[in-house]
């Protein structure tokens, strides 16, 4: 992956084609992350809770130990994966050093948080609902900004 050492994404057509490509691809797997992620657990708070509690009223079992940790498996890794070489071009584009400071960090943060939040949720108290859905839509949204940065530096410059 040359673009992660090379200081200048467009010094080569082919680079800014592919970088392109991938910002588009990433910004479909975002979309879809955060679709999968209402549509396993929910589009509100209640849902959330029903997933992850059960509710016996509606007949719904509360989520297993064994699938919560498939999902951690799972998305952490595909979360990390993502955000990881999308915010490795982001130190490459022309942004200030601030701003490129403040999307890292917003990201990976609410990345963390999350899955904490969602943890807290799971084993102690309903009120880190707020927290998980929040900093889920943060990372998300922090991740399709910085790929639309991406995709207007490589495409429009």
């Amino acid at each position: 992956m040359k673009f992660l050492v090379s200081k200048d994404i467009h010094s080569n057509p082919n680079f800014s084609l592919l970088l392109g490509f991938y910002a588009f691809m990433m910004l479909l797997y975002f979309v879809g992350d955060l679709f999968y992620i209402f549509n396993f657990f929910g589009f509100s708070i209640n849902e959330v809770l029903s997933t992850l509690k059960g509710n016996p009223d509606e007949y719904i079992e509360a989520l297993s130990l064994l699938s919560l940790l498939e999902h951690f498996h799972i998305s952490l890794f595909l979360a990390i994966l993502a955000l990881f070489t999308t915010l490795a071009i982001i130190l490459r584009v022309k942004l200030n050093f601030f701003h490129k400071k403040m999307i890292i960090f917003i990201s990976m943060l609410s990345l963390l948080l999350s899955f904490l939040f969602l943890t807290l949720t799971y084993f102690f108290s309903d009120i880190f609902v707020y927290g998980f859905i929040g900093f889920n839509l943060l990372w998300h949204f922090s991740g399709i900004y910085a790929l639309v940065i991406i995709l207007k530096q490589v495409l429009f410059k």
